[in-house]
């Protein structure tokens, strides 16, 4: 073998001997597999490489982006400290290696729990025969179930003209024809789940008498008609008008 054969084969004989040598080291985290925790929460990941007779570098990734480490928390064992956890944390998957080879590694995803967020009230003007929409978020971890109720009586979704949609963000009650009598007043939507309990959101309804819009298009063609056929009953007695102007 040439110089130049043994200068190409030098990188696969570098790689197998790293692989061997990676062989017996175990690295593991923790906690394992799963973090479970809340919103604005602090929770500590740890890292450790056992098997190897020198130091080994670790490295750790947020899903596929490399995390910086300082030098002292990189050296066979590194923690990671996560503060105020907010809902983009959520399923979130952090990667502790060894650097000279990542297939070594092991992997924690983050379980966020998380309610659905209901604050305040909601003021919702309609008018009769005009559908309206009533809003609510379940956006929630885990999910919630969720009821409607009118002055605190669950609405009877087939009985009043009421149609449901939700999806995992978002529940909406419509009512398709709104009639004072029966859709006006308050309104809560109800979320319940084992871990939050339940939460709600009122939301206050007024039903208003249908205004008629003003025919401000047929009154103007009523009055380009009425103008035309002034114009030609003039013309049509202009000669008339012209003698007695003389």
């Amino acid at each position: 073998m040439n110089t130049l054969q043994m200068k190409g084969a030098l990188p696969p004989l570098l790689l197998c001997c790293l692989l061997q040598l990676a062989e017996g080291v175990k690295v593991t985290v923790s906690p394992q597999e799963e973090a479970i925790v809340h919103l604005g929460d602090t929770v500590t990941l740890s890292c450790q490489a056992a098997g190897s007779d020198t130091e080994e570098e670790l490295q750790w990734s947020r899903n596929s982006a490399l995390i910086e480490l300082k030098e002292e928390n990189r050296l066979s064992q590194s923690h990671l400290c996560l503060q105020n956890l907010t809902q983009d944390d959520h399923q979130v998957k952090f990667t502790c290696g060894l650097k000279r080879n990542s297939s070594v590694s092991a992997s924690v995803k983050l379980n966020v729990l998380f309610p659905p967020d209901l604050s305040g009230e909601e003021n919702v003007a309609v008018e009769e025969s005009t559908e309206a929409f009533l809003s609510c978020s379940v956006n929630a971890n885990p999910p919630v179930t969720i009821s409607w109720l009118r002055e605190g009586t669950v609405v009877d979704l087939l009985k009043d003209g009421y149609t449901l949609y939700q999806d995992s963000w978002m529940a909406k009650l419509i009512i398709n024809k709104p009639n004072r009598k029966l859709h006006q007043g308050t309104y809560t939507c109800l979320t319940t789940s084992l871990e939050f309990g339940e939460r709600s959101k009122v939301l206050h309804v007024t039903v208003t008498e249908k205004t008629m819009a003003f025919p401000l298009g047929a009154v103007i063609a009523g009055c380009v008609v009425v103008l035309c056929t002034a114009a030609l009953a003039v013309l049509s007695r202009w000669s008339q008008i012209r003698q007695c102007c003389k």
